[in-house]
């Protein structure tokens, strides 16, 4: 989600672009609508980036400016990221929705673009399910059915 791009201390909280996290009075964070805020004592309210919190007053305040009215802040969203739903099972990495976690020749973990693949023996490649690999010939084979090519597998990406 491009607009969520400001990732929380905690790792599990995102907020928009251009906000700041703070922590609300539950201990999870929130989002200031202001870029590198100041996050007031009360959990419930911020002020720009140079000014200092005055929560009795409601305000916020910088030497030599009018005072501003503290800004309240809004809860952060979990960090999600939909197009990448499918958990590899090292737990480390992700691939996209409807693909399925292969291991690669380094160990790590790659991405075939098809659902409920089947990973072949050479750690590059994979086959549709109910097909077996057959490496040699660059092909994926079910009884009965013509032979389809090796599908290639993608790098899997962080769990961010």
């Amino acid at each position: 989600n491009p607009e969520f791009t400001v990732t929380c201390p905690d790792g599990q909280s995102q907020c928009p672009d251009g906000n700041t996290c703070c922590k609300l009075a539950s201990g999870q964070y929130g989002c200031c609508p202001l870029p590198n805020a100041v996050c007031c004592s009360d959990n419930i309210h911020c002020c720009p980036s140079g000014y200092t919190c005055d929560v009795s007053a409601g305000t916020c305040n910088k030497q030599g400016e009018h005072p501003l009215s503290l800004t309240k802040k809004t809860q952060a969203k979990p960090v999600e990221n939909p197009e990448f739903t499918v958990t590899c099972p090292d737990g480390q990495s992700q691939c996209p929705d409807g693909n399925t976690c292969c291991k690669l020749a380094s160990g790590q973990y790659g991405c075939c673009p098809l659902p409920n693949a089947v990973c072949c023996s050479d750690n590059i490649h994979c086959c549709p399910s109910g097909y077996t690999c057959d490496v040699s010939a660059g092909t994926c084979n079910k009884q009965g059915e013509h032979p389809l090519s090796l599908t290639k597998k993608t790098q899997a990406k962080p769990v961010e």
